[in-house]
């Protein structure tokens, strides 16, 4: 197959974009993003050629098909996870149970520390054993997030902590 070298002046707006799919698309280089590109613009437009058509629906609309669930789950991680969902924060990223304020990793922390299993840690939360099970799976998925946000949390935290010798007795 002869390869062909194509040269595309970006504009900023056009390289947040390629940045944006590259994150979305897990490729590394500006080559390898545009490949993964034209790959998915070959995907839909065979779909097209089938009779299907594009649309967009709300992602809670019981009519709605995923499409590209490989981008869906890139750009909204939470949307695989039932138990887990985004809370808006100024530096935090990770996901977080819903309806309590626990991170995912701060939950895996605490099961670790305490050498808890998902059903033990369950129990001495009070929360549903496979919200435990969805936390264990993103943690292990995204762990290089959670322990950049654990080291955050520590450096944040230091100057606030106050050191004293232990009291003699």
């Amino acid at each position: 197959m002869k390869r062909r070298r194509m040269q595309i002046d970006l504009r900023s707006e056009d390289e947040l974009t390629l940045e944006r799919a590259r994150r979305a698309l897990g490729t590394e280089g500006d080559s390898d993003t545009g490949r993964a590109l034209l790959a998915l613009f070959a995907r839909i437009s065979a779909a097209i050629d089938q009779g299907s058509v594009v649309s967009f629906l709300p992602g809670d609309d019981p009519r709605a098909v995923d499409a590209v669930p490989d981008i869906t789950s890139a750009l909204r991680p939470e949307s695989r996870y039932r138990f887990l969902t985004h809370v808006p924060h100024p530096w935090r990223k990770q996901l977080s149970i819903k309806g309590h304020r626990i991170t995912a990793g701060q939950l895996v922390a605490s099961m670790e520390a305490n050498n808890w299993t998902i059903d033990e840690a369950a129990s001495q939360l009070a929360l549903d054993a496979l919200a435990i099970a969805e936390a264990v799976d993103y943690v292990a998925r995204n762990r290089s997030l959670v322990e950049a946000e654990a080291a955050e949390e520590w450096r944040r935290a230091e100057p606030h902590v106050t050191h004293r010798a232990p009291a003699h007795r």
